[in-house]
């Protein structure tokens, strides 16, 4: 694996040195390079355990991309990306999380590989994007648990069509890893194994500093597809989970700026399932999630400089034997030091109870000091940016 890395990285330096060439522009693509690097010292205490400390480098990532002019209307863009996985994952040093191709126009796109699947509709303030996971996103019944990014990334089929350059419509279907719970589950499976669709309103990311009221608001349904066989560790019928999100602008004032983010996900669960003792037991038992946040952002001259927020999350199991749930509380604080340079703090309160408490514990506290840089960089430019490679990544300031 650390070959692979080498070679990736070899490239890109000989991109770099060769991206001022002269070149014909109807021939030569567009190349994007983007990587953004989460440091954090990690200090955790969990009731039943002692007391740890780690340095955690997990989620830095390093993207490449290309895009290129089509003989219509359309562009096409090919990207590669690889990211550092959480410490205690089966994932190895590097685990690749974006290799794909998308074409688009102004209306529509399609997208096919490998990449982040439909398991959230919006982001929120937090250090990382698995922070607040068990509320969310749509977890994946296929998966042990032991890696995070089984209910973020997959293979991936998306087609979207944008109206009015506002209302998004999006259809996928997507292949979640599968984890061998059982002996002599096989591991090589690759159909589609879950589908769905989002319907969303989104401003579009030129007009934010208008700061309507409603910035966006959708719904989302994903549906995990029946499995084909009697084996207890997977589904022999559908689960469906149904996402409802908002970000609401409370105070859209230029310099000290207020949001107030939301996202509902219900779990309509698998019949008759009343207990568990595992996380795929637990993504399939019907469940109720929530998880908002209050958000204090500073721009300094149209530059966000810093941000305040406070978010909770709630998680109920209406359907088990005894009272099942699980809250959580994140307040955290970043700092922009200078171009691209952010300096962080973030505590974090877990309480589980019931089901959960017997699954993870009854309670944890972690507090966090981070470091964070990101850097978005293009040559040979061709087009206007509607995402950039950094929005494929998590972002807290913005």
């Amino acid at each position: 694996m650390k070959t692979y890395t080498h070679i990736l990285f070899a490239g890109l330096v000989l991109i770099a040195g060769t991206a001022t060439t002269p070149a014909v522009a109807q021939v030569s693509p567009e190349i994007q390079l983007a990587t953004r690097g989460v440091m954090s010292f990690n200090m955790d205490n969990a009731a039943d355990r002692t007391t740890s400390a780690v340095n955690d480098f997990s989620d830095t990532a390093l993207l490449l991309g290309f895009r290129q002019k089509m003989y219509n209307s359309y562009r096409a863009q090919m990207v590669i990306g690889l990211q550092f996985p959480d410490a205690d994952s089966d994932l190895g040093q590097v685990f690749y999380h974006q290799i794909f191709l998308r074409l688009e126009n102004k209306t529509n796109m399609i997208k096919m590989g490998r990449s982040r699947v439909r398991s959230a509709l919006i982001e929120f303030p937090t250090l990382r994007d698995d922070d607040a996971i068990f509320f969310t996103d749509v977890l994946n019944p296929f998966s042990s648990g032991e890696n995070t990014e089984d209910n973020q990334y997959g293979n991936v089929m998306e087609i979207a069509r944008v109206f009015a350059q506002r209302f998004w419509v999006r259809l996928h279907g997507e292949h979640f890893n599968r984890t061998p719970l059982l002996p002599g589950m096989p591991e090589t499976e690759f159909d589609l194994n879950a589908a769905g669709f989002s319907l969303q309103y989104r401003v579009p990311e030129s007009q934010l500093w208008n700061r309507p009221f409603v910035q966006q608001i959708g719904v989302g349904v994903n549906t995990f597809l029946s499995a084909d066989n009697s084996n207890s560790s997977t589904l022999n019928e559908t689960l469906r989970n149904i996402t409802v999100s908002a970000i609401f602008n409370l105070r859209p004032d230029p310099v000290h700026f207020i949001d107030l983010r939301h996202q509902t996900i219900i779990n309509t669960g698998l019949d008759g399932v009343t207990t568990f003792v595992n996380f795929a037991g637990m993504a399939r038992a019907r469940s109720i999630a929530s998880f908002s946040s209050l958000r204090y952002l500073y721009r300094k001259l149209e530059r966000p400089t810093l941000q305040l927020a406070l978010s909770f999350g709630y998680k109920t199991f209406p359907d088990l034997t005894i009272e099942t749930n699980q809250r959580q509380l994140v307040l955290n604080g970043f700092y922009r030091i200078g171009e691209n340079f952010d300096v962080g703090v973030q505590y974090q309160n877990i309480q589980f109870t019931g089901e959960m408490a017997r699954l993870a514990g009854r309670s944890e506290n972690r507090i966090q000091f981070s470091m964070i840089f990101a850097i978005d960089q293009l040559w040979n430019n061709q087009f206007d940016t509607r995402d950039s490679l950094l929005n494929l990544e998590h972002g807290y300031i913005q």
